[in-house]
Parts: C-alpha cells; sequence; structure tokens
C-alpha cells in the first residue's frame, strides 16, 4: 500500500478508530512493510498519548450557558448601537446646511429616523424569531444553543442539551421528531466540531424518514472542515435507502473529496445503487483517482456492477 500524500490523514483516522475494516487492514499492511511510515505513526502515537494525559481544566456547563448567553446580548447590543449611531451620522452629515428651515428639516429628519431605526430594530427581532415560530409551528423546539449531545449505542438513547430561553435537556431515540430537530440543528450550525461528530454519530442506527436531517447529513458529508465527521456522516448515510439526493451527494464526494476513505465509502454507497447511469462514473474512478487503493476499489465495484454474478474473492 502506497500512502506517501496521505499518510499524515490515514495515520489519524487510524488512531482514533475512524477506518473500516478493510482500509484499517490495509493501512497496518503499509505499516509493516514500510519502515519510515511506521516511524512516522511511533511519532503520532506518542504525540497522542501526551496529549491524552494532560489534564484540562474545563468550565462547567453553567459556566459555559452564562457565558453564552452574555455573548450573545453584548453583540446584540454592539449591533444596535452602531446601526443607530451610522444612521444619525449619515442623517447629520446629508443635513449639514445653515438656516433655521434647514434645522427644523434636520429635527424632523431625526425624528423620522428614531421611527425608521425602531420599526428596523422589530423587523430585525421577528427575523430572528422565524425559527422559532416556524418551529412552534411544526410543534418542535425553537433552539439558540446546542450544548451537549450524548448517544449511547447500547439503548440507542440520545440525549441533547439545548437553550431557548433556558437551557433544555431532551432525551429520547432518533426515531423522536424533536431530537431529529435538534440533531438536525447541531449537525448544521454547531462551531464545535466535537458536537458536530456527536450528533452525526447520533443519528447511526435510526430507522427515520426526515428530509431535515437527511440534508444536514448530505451537507456534513460534503462540506464539513473535519475529515472525521464527514467520514462519519457517509457511513450513515450510507447505511439509510439511497435516495435520488443521497446519491448524488455521493457522486459528488467521489469526485471532489480529498480523503480517501470517505471516497471509498462513496464508491460502497455507490455500489448498492446498481443503476447503469453510476457505471461511467465508476470507470472514471477507477481509472483517474490518484489514490491507487480507491482504484482497486472502484474496479471491483465496478466489476459487481456489470457482472453481478461475479463473486469477490
Amino acid at each position: 500500500m502506497n500512502l506517501p500524500k496521505d499518510l499524515e490523514q490515514a495515520i489519524v483516522l487510524y488512531l482514533y478508530d475512524e477506518l473500516s475494516g478493510q482500509e484499517k487492514q490495509e493501512f497496518e499492511t503499509h505499516i509493516e512493510f514500510n519502515q519510515a511510515s511506521r516511524r512516522k505513526l511511533d511519532e503520532f502515537r506518542k504525540l497522542h498519548g501526551v496529549l491524552g494525559n494532560r489534564a484540562l481544566l474545563t468550565p462547567s456547563e453553567q459556566t459555559l450557558v452564562g457565558a453564552r448567553a452574555n455573548l450573545r446580548d453584548r453583540l446584540r447590543d454592539e449591533r444596535k448601537a452602531a446601526m443607530k449611531e451610522n444612521w444619525f451620522d449619515g442623517l447629520r452629515s446629508a443635513v449639514a446646511i445653515t438656516g433655521r428651515g434647514m434645522q427644523l428639516a434636520t429635527g424632523f429628519a431625526l425624528l423620522l429616523a428614531g421611527l425608521v431605526v425602531g420599526r428596523w430594530t422589530a423587523t430585525g427581532s421577528e427575523l430572528a424569531s422565524y425559527e422559532t415560530r416556524i418551529a412552534g409551528q411544526r410543534g418542535l423546539p425553537a433552539i439558540s444553543d446546542v450544548g451537549s449531545v450524548q448517544y449511547d449505542p447500547a439503548s440507542g438513547l440520545v440525549t441533547v442539551q439545548y437553550q431557548t430561553v433556558d437551557e433544555v435537556s431532551l432525551s429520547g431515540s432518533v426515531d423522536d421528531a424533536s431530537i431529529r430537530h435538534v440533531l438536525s440543528y447541531a449537525i448544521r450550525s454547531e462551531t464545535h466540531p466535537g458536537r458536530r461528530l456527536a450528533a452525526v454519530k447520533a443519528t447511526a442506527g435510526g430507522s427515520f424518514a426526515d428530509d431535515e436531517l437527511e440534508q444536514a447529513l448530505v451537507k456534513a458529508m460534503e462540506d464539513d472542515e473535519i475529515d472525521g465527521v464527514r467520514l462519519k456522516a457517509a457511513k450513515v448515510l450510507k447505511a439509510l435507502p439511497i435516495s435520488r439526493n443521497i446519491k448524488r451527494a455521493f457522486i459528488r464526494v467521489l469526485f471532489k473529496d480529498p480523503n480517501p476513505a470517505i471516497r471509498i465509502e462513496a464508491l460502497d454507497a455507490l455500489s448498492q445503487v446498481q443503476e447503469q447511469d453510476v457505471v461511467p462514473i465508476l470507470r472514471n474512478a477507477a481509472k483517474d483517482d490518484d489514490n491507487e487503493f480507491v482504484r482497486l476499489q472502484a474496479s471491483r465495484t465496478l466489476e459487481r456492477t456489470e457482472n453481478p454474478e461475479v463473486v469477490e474473492r
């Protein structure tokens, strides 16, 4: 196995146990026969151990919730103040003409500006509450921030802490519409990659059919900046019924994702489709992909697609 270009990515995925069984076997075979790569793995493993043993001072969830709320309030107040200041400064410059008549005009203009700014502020509040109203119409929680996502694979129980006006803790399976709504929000909007990954993992194993959650997972698979999040989203989507939207997403991933492990997941998913329009795509991957292992997997998938009766040895 030749991994000069993607070795460090492969090592990170290996250390975090994010490689599939076949990928892991290929990686370990490469490491066994490549001394330079084995030394690189040892270096990463030592660094991983040091980081894992560091004592981290983690603030309590209550402290984090309060800090987030204070930050949002400060940012909102600063935006309002800046908007009003810009309005009034512009009006003062526009009416800076001497004369009593223009002074009266200035006073009227400032009064009008106050009414306009007040209306703008109210409109901004209405826009900010759009998601709240939509969620209320659907009977779902309106979300301002996700605190944590926990998933128990044994029981299938998902626990999500999030904020509306107050912090909320919601427990249930991914088959619950409220749980899926919160997970979709976390996958799309959460800034902490660990929480995005936890939200994606929490969707695994569910028997749901939900357009909102499907779209969130597709976006995570295609656009998330973290390889582990994209890879896990691909694994979850591969286990779902392959809709037209999911199929197109896997085709895009096969063409553009820089991580070969994620492209392999796309190949495995497309092999389930068994439609003739995927054959040219598989041929292209088998011929032109820059990773030897991806080319090999594409060739095998192509053979199974074109000759379903052939059993892979």
